[in-house]
């Protein structure tokens, strides 16, 4: 029964975004708009192609059967996206402290999404939240567990918070690239 209400609201969501990329005034808004199409679609398509494969009742997993267990898939995960949003946050850093250094890097042929402008306040939000954020996340979802004790509360919403960060990562770097703000990002 879960797993259907999954599917309808996924359903739903992916088809409210391509109807909302459809009806939209300005580029950022239907980029955003299509990437949280893509993610509720695939959400869609994963939960429909795994419902029902629950397999033989004897080889599925009790429910007290990880109880003791801490929750440090999630951990792991966040450990790489902390490098690899560390990793893009400097590399834009980098380019940024070229463009400075030589002007003509700031290029024309990328009609503005690359240019200083753009850029810098990626850079700033991608090392501060991205790459700061997740290690601060992570390494709580790791020192709870720890000095608790206890597995993280709620199951699989760690996956949710971890997953649902990263989409707020790259909405909030697109929306840089694309202008959508007003590079107001320290106030």
């Amino acid at each position: 029964m879960w797993d259907w209400i999954k599917i309808a609201a996924y359903g739903a969501i992916a088809l409210f975004a391509a109807i909302a990329a459809n009806w939209a005034r300005d580029l950022a808004y239907q980029v955003h708009a299509l990437i949280v199409m893509a993610v509720a679609a695939g959400l869609f398509i994963w939960t429909v192609r795994s419902t029902g494969n629950q397999g033989v009742v004897a080889a599925a997993p009790r429910p007290d059967q990880y109880a003791n267990e801490y929750a440090d898939g999630v951990i792991r995960a966040g450990a790489i996206a902390t490098t690899f949003w560390g990793l893009a946050g400097f590399l834009v850093g980098v380019i940024i402290a070229l463009q400075l250094a030589f002007p003509q890097l700031n290029l024309d042929a990328l009609q503005g999404y690359g240019n200083f402008g753009r850029l810098r306040p990626l850079h700033t939000s991608a090392v501060i939240f991205a790459f700061g954020g997740n290690a601060l996340i992570m390494s709580t979802f790791y020192i709870v567990q720890r000095t608790s004790a206890a597995r993280l509360w709620g199951g699989n919403l760690g996956w949710f918070v971890f997953w649902g960060y990263q989409l707020f990562i790259v909405l909030a770097a697109t929306g840089y690239l694309l202008g959508a703000t007003q590079a107001k990002e320290y106030a």
